[in-house]
């Protein structure tokens, strides 16, 4: 496995356990269950980074520049 393929490894597993922890709020936001990556086996550096992604994405639906319905797979 190269290195490249080692990165995208572990993100995808980071991103399944931090899908576990997300709820859909009623205004469409996502919200996220814990704090600490450590606590769900998710490097910190790595939770870091879909914790910002997460609170974009959560800024661009309270704006209405994106439709929440059309982000993820949850109710």
């Amino acid at each position: 496995m190269s290195e490249h393929e080692s990165v995208d490894a572990r993100y995808e597993i980071a991103i399944r356990r931090f899908q576990e922890h997300l709820t859909r709020a009623e205004d469409g936001t996502f919200r996220l269950d814990v704090e600490d990556g450590g606590k769900i086996g998710v490097d910190p550096v790595v939770f870091a980074d879909l914790k910002r992604s997460l609170e974009e994405t959560n800024r661009k639906i309270r704006a209405g520049e994106i439709d929440s319905k059309q982000v993820g797979h949850w109710p």
